[in-house]
């Protein structure tokens, strides 16, 4: 699978071609102690390979978080080292358990990268009008003519463009787990959103982390 280095690292450090950007929450489930989260620490991840946008991913999200009340921290900071985006096996999950129960972390908030989708899209552009000359009444009481006493439509068609690009569409989940809780009860939320044509890292990254909290907290 392709990693969110390959794509985001990549596309969203430079402005594209493409002059929208939009972040859309596709779906969206939480479990009831989701709330309880607030009164807990989180760790933040961002599963990539690429540091660049590791770090800004992870700084817009904590920043979003703890500006809401939350207590959270990046996970460059608890685990300076790049963090492998393949399988891991039930040792190397253990272990990371453990250095997290030690960091006295209780939450893990992880992003990763699951699709990315191309497309062309069509833009059309020009405008077409129409003016409606229904009876204008003066003061004196006269009406503006009898053609216009009874309407007439006015057409007029600027030229027409239209225009085909290639888009693309990057789908990321957002896991929400729980590390005080029974393994079965750990999960507490999966947040599936759609980058449409992100513009910048800054901008994505900032608008991401808003939907994000914004669909944690409702």
């Amino acid at each position: 699978m392709k990693t969110i280095n390959k794509i985001l690292g990549i596309t969203m450090g430079m402005t594209l071609l493409f002059s929208c950007s939009a972040v859309k929450v596709t779906d969206s489930w939480k479990d009831v102690k989701t709330t309880d989260i607030k009164e807990k620490n989180i760790m933040v991840v961002s599963k990539t390979d690429n540091e660049v946008a590791r770090t800004r991913f992870e700084k817009d999200m904590v920043s979003t978080l703890n500006y809401k009340g939350y207590q959270s921290v990046e996970s460059f900071v608890i685990f300076p080292e790049s963090i492998s985006t393949k399988e891991m096996n039930d040792d190397e999950v253990k272990e990371i358990k453990e250095k997290l129960k030690k960091s006295g972390i209780d939450v893990v908030i992880m992003t990763v990268l699951r699709d990315c989708q191309e497309y062309t899209e069509t833009t059309t552009t020009g405008t077409t009008y129409q003016l409606s000359a229904y009876p204008t009444f003066y003061r004196r009481g006269y009406y503006g003519g009898f053609y216009r006493y009874y309407g007439t439509v006015y057409v007029q068609s600027d030229p027409i463009t239209t225009v085909t690009s290639l888009g693309k569409k990057y789908i990321l989940e957002t896991v929400v787990y729980d590390l005080s809780l029974p393994e079965e009860k750990q999960l507490l939320s999966v947040i599936t959103t759609v980058l449409d044509n992100p513009e910048t890292l800054s901008t994505t990254s900032k608008d991401f982390s808003k939907k994000i909290v914004k669909e944690l907290i409702q």
